[in-house]
């Protein structure tokens, strides 16, 4: 794309000066006011600036209605000014564009975690530790196994399996080994009452005690009733924080790290100071040309440069002379985009 492209050639004027109006079209084909000033005292966009604008998906259109609202509101008078006000909107705009990068940084970390969470649900036993759990299971029991649907739905499996085995059979063999696939070869503390119950009911159907298995039969299931609740009710409580997450926990994820924050920082501090520096000039050059340079009686309207060392305060004399941006003293080194070196 053409650097200037959609900008008008300059236009030929009549003899008072005026440009003509068959000669000035549109500024990148949009419409312009019908004030006849407010063509004239616009020049043609003329950076490189503009022509990349298609190149990083912005609309230059956009860019043009941005630019024609800075040269309404300073009314550039001359080279110097006009050459301001295009900086100033070129740093505006390089703003916006920052703005809109975090903004879309933020959605990036939201789509990249969601993402992460899905494929750790989707792939739950089958991830590169996944070796290392089935050994936790085979040891520990699959109660072991860190929380995630595959531990709760097999945990659950086992104990309700094993509840119809007792219904059906009784005690045996079976249920022993069951037990110790699912709480491991050290059950935890509520764990152990169950087993324990059941090794009391093996031991009762081996004595041949009729009432004395139903009894234990009894217990025991009311403690397995118990366990199978308990598991349940965890399996609901990790679908609820696993599936079902609220928009205020998604956001508490989307934090830019240190290094990304550092950098939209830096960068923004340096457009706003860039962006300050220009206000300065702006200023100094207005208020130069309030006062009359030596030796020209019009007041500064003569052809002379305007004599910043005697503007209002010195404010724009120290500018001039090199001082640079608010906040530096005469005789500190420059900076780097106003940072501190």
């Amino acid at each position: 794309m053409s650097t200037i492209e959609g900008e008008p050639a300059a236009a030929p004027t009549d003899a008072t000066g005026t440009e003509a109006s068959a000669a000035n079209p549109p500024e990148s084909g949009e419409p312009e006011p019908n004030s006849r000033s407010s063509r004239k005292k616009r020049a043609p966009y003329t950076r490189a600036f503009r022509g990349f604008l298609e190149q990083l998906g912005e609309n230059p259109r956009e860019f043009d209605q941005y630019r024609r609202g800075f040269w309404d509101d300073f009314d550039p008078q001359g080279s110097f000014e006009e050459d301001l006000v295009e900086d100033m909107v070129e740093n505006r705009w390089k703003l916006r564009r920052l703005n809109r990068t975090h903004q879309a940084k933020l959605v990036e970390i939201r789509r990249r975690t969601e993402l992460k969470r899905q494929r750790r649900l989707a792939s739950e036993g089958r991830e590169e530790d996944g070796m290392a759990e089935k050994w936790l299971m085979t040891t520990q029991g699959v109660t072991a196994l860190p929380d995630s649907h595959y531990k709760f739905e097999k945990t659950i499996l086992f104990l309700i399996g094993l509840r119809a085995k007792v219904e059906l059979e009784g005690f045996t063999d079976w249920g022993t080994g069951c037990l110790r696939v699912i709480f491991g070869e050290s059950p935890g503390l509520s764990a152990s009452d169950l087993v324990r119950a059941y090794d009391a009911g093996i031991k009762t159907q081996a004595e041949g005690d009729e009432d004395a298995k139903h009894w234990a039969r009894v217990s025991f299931m009311g403690a397995l009733a118990e366990e199978i609740k308990a598991y349940q009710k965890l399996q609901a409580l990790y679908r609820e924080g696993e599936i079902e997450i609220p928009e205020a926990t998604r956001d508490a994820q989307m934090l830019l790290d240190e290094k990304d924050l550092g950098n939209m920082l830096r960068q923004e501090r340096m457009l706003e100071l860039e962006y300050q520096l220009k206000l300065e000039q702006w200023s100094a050059w207005r208020r130069g040309k309030q006062v009359a340079p030596e030796g020209s009686p019009q007041g500064g309207k003569g052809g002379a440069a305007p004599d910043f060392g005697s503007a209002r305060g010195g404010g724009a004399g120290q500018l001039a002379r090199g001082r640079g941006s608010v906040g530096r003293a005469a005789g500190r080194p420059l900076s780097n985009g106003g940072l501190s070196l």
